[in-house]
């Protein structure tokens, strides 16, 4: 029967064996019963994939080495299921041995899928393309010889010339499509109390489904819910059946061609190409859409400026038949549009009521509520903001509010009149003082949100070295997540956690991300840019191309006074600086897009500064030039992002002072390889390191167990590391190591033990880690330990028992099951077991922050 199957058996009927015999087994069989369950959820989340993979291969007229290693792969855990059912009870060996197999099984179906059934798909995706390519010039070249038209092919694309010679408010992620073929791609999700739609949605799924207009305008002043509307019509069955390719993209004021065609790609699972023009970008767009899908495709164009109708026309020209939803705050007249009217007071109450009140029942003078709730003038973001602001105020706090709001007039009637009336709920966060340092409140916090591009996802880590510095805020975090979570609950920013429900001891490594609605943005840049320039403690500066704002080459107004500087640049820009005194700065935020980014000259002259923070918003990393800072004696803490590092490395940056260094989607493999030795001369006094998502780091080097001083080790989600140093025991002074989602590493070194002050652990999703180290009780101060999610564990060491310290064990509900019968022995144990999902999409960038 086996034979027969490897043979010459479909896919599918292999993978079916392997999800019967399971379903049968885990019936009758108590043994390995959690095993069978958690397995059997396994095969049912990654059969989609083994669906892909059958499909791709009958398009390719059959891959015969790559689908029969899949089905011996299944074929095997078929045997092992039906061996397990064999097993006597009282023999504990085997059932000791089946059930360390059947973890095993079940961690490599989810890496094989994770890890090489992706690339499989996406590598057959293209070979697909490739045949249809070879056809579509066949038939282009046979159709140009019957009409007259010339074809010509190069690496940008298809070109073609005839015989004449004419040449809401509130959004979130949700998940896409993860396997390259087709479905959703980041539709924001849509809140859970939203009013006043219910009319304009059928409305707008009328338009949406017609067949007459390419282009579909949803225009509304800023605040209106826009987003959150096309959001809700993307949801909507007629809708998802019509289109079966939906791209929801955020366009935002300055709109970048290449950007948005490569963030398209990215949501179809493929690797972004490099684009020699807008042009070639769109061709390939085309090209892309046509291929991949049959049916309709309905692209959505969040937020487009009235100066940015460019993108939506290359679209037309050059992707006839694509449907396209555009949300803006501006009227498009050549294009159909329809006005999102505001809410009405009926459902403008109700939806303030929401915000403001438990159970939307008010409990102040209905006069008040009134009284507010005109005031917003029916705008949603409006009406919620400033609603979760007054949520649990005595009367007067209302009644102050409302003469406030009286006595400014504030009508509503135009986008400056929501600034105003958002202006109150900023100006509410005055009153909150953090504990950190008297005069600093949480307004202070929320104001340098601002030095973020608008609708960029901010990662915590890079306010969190800002605020430490500049506010002496904890280094652990946990200020900083309150803080992150009062901004929430006032609607003023959005919080994306890995899980609703980690506890509180993972603090600020549950958030991946946070975000700011570009309208609040907007307030908080307009509240700074009010004083003038030589008085701001903040300066904002957005650099299009090379037009450098005014003042700038005002000598009169220099040396400037401001303590917090951003400096946002395009791909246009040519990095060449003009000179400029910041001599107080001790925060810079730089943004960029380009390849390559000279560092300004002027920042060596920032004597005061503390904490850089360089993010490269393109595609790749990019090369850091000018990276001269040996003169910056305070500088503490830098955080990189998608950068190369490797110029960082062969400057031999030599920073006394400094305490902290980021790498976030970092290339970074070629410098640790190459110049780690020089790290512990380079940095001497490096206490923390964090690395998250460099994919190209596959061993650490031994040389940064040369860094005695350091107390916090974060390599995270990086996927392709299998080695940890022998020597790490030689950081005697650490305290917190953090591998989460390290998928490849297979152990701990055995010198891990000497940690004598190590605190925190964190193996969680260490797929390929199967065991801890046996002399665990020699960590004797350790208090928090993460392990799960398919850990090949089947049992502990003795040695865990004598961890006396040890407080919390965050797990799965099977590594729980593992630590239960430790309670006895540990009296102060507490075990936080998480929710499980499972993440076929680790090859997305998306899935980063």
């Amino acid at each position: 029967m086996a034979a027969s199957l490897l043979g010459g058996a479909a896919l599918g009927p292999v993978f079916d064996l392997l999800l019967k015999a399971v379903l049968d087994v885990g019936v009758n069989i108590a043994t390995f019963r959690s095993k069978f369950l958690s397995l059997k959820q396994t095969l049912v989340d990654i059969e989609p994939v083994f669906s892909d993979i059958e499909k791709l291969s009958k398009a390719l007229d059959g891959r015969d080495e790559e689908i029969e290693m899949f089905k011996k792969r299944l074929m095997e855990g078929e045997e092992l299921v039906r061996k397990c059912s064999k097993t006597k009870c009282y023999d504990a060996l085997k059932k000791w041995n089946y059930s360390r197999k059947l973890t095993k099984l079940e961690n490599s179906l989810v890496k094989f899928c994770q890890i090489h059934g992706l690339i499989q798909v996406y590598r057959d995706n293209k070979k697909i393309l490739v045949k249809v390519n070879d056809n579509c010039k066949k038939l282009d070249e046979i159709g140009s010889m019957l009409r007259g038209i010339s074809l010509t092919v190069s690496g940008s694309g298809i070109g073609f010339t005839n015989s004449s010679g004419s040449s809401g408010w509130m959004s979130g992620s949700s998940f896409g499509s993860s396997n390259g073929f087709s479905g959703w791609s980041d539709v924001p999700q849509v809140p859970d109390f939203v009013v006043g739609f219910q009319v304009p949605l059928q409305e707008l799924k009328l338009k949406l489904l017609e067949e007459r207009d390419q282009v579909l305008v949803l225009s509304a002043p800023p605040g209106c819910g826009k987003t959150t509307f096309a959001a809700m019509v993307c949801r909507e069955d007629d809708i998802k059946a019509k289109y079966r390719d939906i791209f929801f993209v955020t366009v935002t004021k300055t709109p970048n061609i290449k950007r948005i065609v490569g963030e398209i790609f990215e949501k179809k699972d493929y690797k972004v190409p490099e684009f020699a023009s807008e042009h070639d970008a769109m061709c390939q767009l085309n090209n892309l859409l046509r291929r991949s899908t049959s049916q309709p495709v309905l692209l959505v164009l969040d937020d487009v400026w009235s100066e940015s109708d460019f993108v939506i026309e290359n679209l037309i020209l050059l992707i006839p038949g694509l449907k396209i939803l555009v949300t803006s705050r501006f009227v498009f007249p050549k294009y159909d549009t329809y006005k999102l009217k505001l809410l009405s007071e009926k459902d403008a109450k109700a939806l303030f009521c929401s915000s403001a009140f438990k159970d939307s029942i008010p409990n102040v003078r209905l006069d008040l509520v009134h009284k507010v709730v005109r005031s917003c003038g029916g705008f949603p973001l409006a009406l919620r903001v400033v609603g979760r602001s007054l949520c649990g105020q005595p009367e007067v706090i209302w009644f102050n509010r409302v003469m406030m709001q009286s006595k400014r007039q504030i009508l509503f009637p135009t986008e400056n009149d929501l600034l105003r009336s958002l202006q109150a709920s900023i100006d509410a966060l005055d009153e909150k003082v953090l504990f950190s340092r008297e005069t600093t409140t949480l307004r202070d916090c929320y104001l340098d949100l601002g030095l973020f591009p608008e609708d960029q996802r901010i990662h915590p880590a890079a306010l969190l070295d800002m605020w430490v510095e500049r506010y002496k805020l904890d280094e652990d975090g946990m200020t900083a997540m309150a803080i992150f979570f009062e901004l929430s609950s006032q609607n003023l920013v959005n919080l994306a956690l890995a899980r609703q429900d980690a506890p509180a001891v993972l603090g600020l490594h549950n958030l991946h991300y946070i975000q700011q609605h570009d309208m609040l943005r907007e307030l908080v840049v307009h509240q700074c840019d009010e004083k003038p320039v030589d008085e701001r403690m903040r300066i904002y500066i957005n650099i299009k191309g090379n037009d450098f704002p005014r003042w700038w080459f005002e000598q009169r107004l220099q040396p400037l006074q401001a303590e917090v500087l951003s400096i946002i640049t395009d791909e246009k820009f040519s990095s060449v600086w003009y000179d400029v005194q910041f001599p107080k700065v001790e925060v810079l935020v730089l943004n960029f897009e380009t390849r390559t980014y000279n560092l300004p000259p002027f920042v060596e002259q920032m004597s005061q500064l503390k904490t850089l923070i360089v993010t490269n918003n393109g595609f790749f990393p990019a090369k850091l030039n000018n990276f001269q800072l040996c003169s910056l004696l305070n500088l503490k803490r830098i955080n990189l992002e998608r950068i190369s590092v490797t110029s960082i490395f062969t400057a031999n940056l030599q920073l006394p002072n400094l305490r902290k260094i980021s790498l976030i989607m970092c290339e970074i493999g070629e410098a640790f390889e190459n110049s780690a030795a020089n790290m512990p001369y380079m940095w001497p006094k490096l206490v923390e390191m964090n690395i998250e998502y460099c994919n190209d780091l596959v061993e650490v080097p031994d040389e940064i167990c040369d860094l005695v001083d350091l107390k916090k080790l974060s390599i995270c989600c990086c996927h392709e590391l299998v080695a940890l140093p022998e020597e790490l025991g030689k950081l005697t002074n650490l305290e917190v190591l953090r591998l989460h989602s390290c998928t490849k590493l297979a152990e701990l070194p055995e010198s891990i033990v000497k940690l004598n002050r190590l605190v925190f652990l964190d193996v969680y999703d260490c797929v390929d880690m199967d065991c801890l180290p046996m002399e665990m009780d020699r960590l004797c101060s350790l208090r928090t330990l993460c392990m799960g999610s398919r850990l090949g564990f089947t049992e502990l060491p003795n040695s865990v028992l004598k961890l006396v310290k040890l407080e919390d064990v965050v797990c799965d509900e099977e590594t729980a099951s593992l630590w239960d019968s430790c309670k006895e022995y540990l009296r102060n144990l507490r075990i936080t077991v998480i929710k499980e999902d499972i993440n076929l999409n680790l090859l997305h960038k998306s899935s980063f922050i």
